[in-house]
């Protein structure tokens, strides 16, 4: 499958009736809330509207992809919300050695993807064509993946800055993929470097911008710190 993180909004504080958590619980009614919620937020991304070109299509395949990929991530990678009344942003990650997934997890995973062939089986063998692509240019050192970011304007960027926090902390660089050159740019202001610039995941399609970023260290984390052992005379 195809891994993209689409452009963060323009950056614009989250009003304070939201907060940031983390999803590792969720109940069934939250997990269709986050489900729907990127469903609508990836509906016109440039890869799903190529691999399902009809609306209705498209909409029965996202619901069902992003259930699966958020089952996936809450059990070995991170989901981060934006939530007050309803969630308003939502961020998928992976940390170092979590993806690409294990032959284990892609077994456990079968019968949600069977369900997606049944849906679009052309659609799926493209994106799968473009996933196939793209792992081609993935760097080997070990990294944090963002996967998938979707949310209301300036929460997104909110989203992205917790991620970054977290990676730099644990002293991880990052590695993502979007389609979009708004997005490219946008991600370079946060420290990301492009890899890859216009990868053409299928023929006459969107074109993809592959990008890094090494962990950041505090001037705290970097200083020198002196030992206090005196000498014996």
């Amino acid at each position: 499958m195809a891994e993209c993180i689409p452009p963060p909004p323009e950056a614009r504080p989250i009003p304070p009736k939201f907060e940031l958590r983390a999803l590792t619980m969720p109940s069934r009614a939250e997990l269709q809330e986050a489900t729907a919620m990127l469903a609508g937020a990836f509906d016109e991304y440039p890869l799903f509207r190529s691999a399902f070109p009809k609306a209705a299509s498209r909409s029965n395949v996202l619901r069902t992809l992003f259930t699966t990929v958020l089952k996936d991530a809450i059990r070995f990678g991170g989901v981060e919300v934006a939530c007050g009344d309803k969630i308003v942003g939502l961020l998928i990650w992976f940390p170092p050695g979590c993806y690409p997934m294990s032959t284990s997890r892609i077994l456990r995973l079968l019968p949600h993807y069977a369900r997606l062939v049944a849906a679009g089986p052309v659609g799926l063998m493209k994106l799968f064509r473009a996933q196939m692509t793209l792992n081609r240019f993935r760097p080997i050192k070990p990294h944090c993946y963002g996967y998938f970011l979707g949310g209301r304007q300036g929460v997104g960027t909110v989203l992205a800055k917790r991620l970054l926090s977290k990676a730099d902390h644990k002293g991880w660089p990052i590695y993502l993929e979007t389609q979009e050159r708004r997005c490219a740019n946008l991600y370079a202001r946060l420290g990301f470097e492009t890899l890859q610039a216009g990868v053409e995941t299928l023929p006459g399609g969107p074109l993809t911008w592959t990008m890094w970023r090494e962990p950041r260290i505090s001037k705290s984390e970097a200083a020198p710190r002196h030992s206090n052992v005196s000498a014996a005379a």
